[in-house]
């Protein structure tokens, strides 16, 4: 845009010295063109700079005194056409023979010491209108979803109805839903006769991901399976959380046999505290596969009655693709909603236009007693 705008600007002030070079009278608008021409050159550059300033994100915290520009242009169309406005002119009755002819230095010495003046003026009411340079940095969410992870680690959970095993399919697609994850603590207890807290609620997704894949049946007790004690586990670590959704995501392949609390009992506290279970059942139905037997068939009554008492939901996988889906449907579901938070910064530009101003004016003055002396 700025190069377009200079190109015109020169343009018109090659088309005017044209013209003047064939019809005399034309001289004025010349010296008109040419002090436009200058004019423009300057404050494009001011603008450049003000946008190299920036970053390319500029505003005026004044921009009403912008409208004063109008009066760096009245300004100038007084002095070009009517002289009689700034100086009082003098009779001298031989005027008419003295030749008029165009001279780039007659006009430098009428009009430079102006120009200069003029833009500077102009590069006063930009400083006055207080130019900023604006960052805007988007904040990331501070507080999302609290969930709480539970892994049956029983020896159940090495059964190959699921490739390579219910276990191996179990940490791989607890990995893929953290993931997804992004601004949301997850914490993990992983339980079979004893109920153990991996990781506390974290916002380390890595390290988390990390500690899951390297977790394998045998890290508790693999004998039995204590639902209830692994549901009082999370719900403990969950309680003071001040998250507006708090969730735990049980997966099991069996009943409860094990541990000291009731698992009504610690859904019926998790519902209390605004906690809410979805339950996974991950084993195929008996006589599905070559590897499904009754011997592991999954209390599905009491797992449907906890999720049910929390407000949660209840899901079977018959297989890894299962469970995969069951993970990214409770990824939809259980969606983290932010309002944006933009830090909005404000730099100070104006020192640059103040300072190029009163260079100009500087200038301005310095031609006029120095170079352009008039003689009275």
């Amino acid at each position: 845009m700025f190069s377009t705008l200079f190109l015109i600007s020169l343009g018109l002030f090659i088309l005017s010295v044209l013209a003047a070079g064939f019809v005399r009278k034309y001289a004025r608008f010349t010296t008109m063109a040419l002090l436009i021409f200058f004019c423009t050159t300057l404050l494009l550059m001011a603008a450049m700079l003000a946008v190299k300033l920036s970053g390319g994100t500029f505003s005026f915290l004044n921009p009403l005194w912008l409208v004063l520009l109008a009066l760096p242009i009245l300004l100038l169309v007084l002095r070009l056409f009517y002289k009689g406005s700034f100086a009082k002119p003098l009779d001298y009755p031989l005027a008419g023979f003295l030749k008029q002819d165009f001279s780039l230095y007659a006009a430098a010495n009428r009009y430079l010491p102006l120009g200069l003046t003029l833009c500077a003026l102009v590069l006063f009411i930009i400083a006055l209108a207080r130019p900023v340079s604006v960052n805007k940095t988007k904040l990331p969410p501070t507080q999302g979803i609290d969930i709480m992870m539970i892994i049956d680690g029983s020896a159940s959970m090495n059964n190959k109805d699921f490739f390579p095993n219910r276990f191996v399919a179990a940490q791989k697609t607890a990995i893929h839903f953290i993931g997804k994850r992004f601004n949301d603590r997850i914490g993990l207890v992983v339980f079979a006769k004893d109920a153990s807290l991996a990781a506390p609620l974290t916002l380390d997704h890595d390290a988390l991901k990390e500690l899951v894949a390297t977790l394998y049946i045998g890290i508790v007790n693999p004998q039995l399976t204590a639902i209830g004690d692994a549901l009082g586990v999370a719900a403990k670590h969950l309680k003071d959380s001040s998250a507006k959704s708090k969730i735990i995501l049980l997966l099991t392949d069996g009943s409860n046999n094990a541990g000291t609390l009731d698992p009504l009992l610690a859904a019926k506290a998790a519902a209390a505290y605004g906690i809410k279970v979805y339950t996974i059942a991950t084993a195929s139905p008996p006589g599905t596969n070559a590897f499904s037997s009754h011997e592991d068939e999954i209390d599905e009554g009491l797992l449907i009655n906890i999720a049910k008492e929390t407000d949660g939901a209840f899901y079977r996988a018959k297989n890894e693709v299962e469970l995969q889906k069951i993970y990214d449907k409770i990824n939809e579901m259980e969606k983290t909603d932010f309002n944006q938070t933009d830090i909005v910064s404000r730099t100070d530009i104006y020192r640059p236009f103040l300072l190029l101003g009163t260079a100009l004016l500087l200038l301005a003055f310095a031609l006029r007693k120095l170079i352009f002396i008039k003689v009275p």
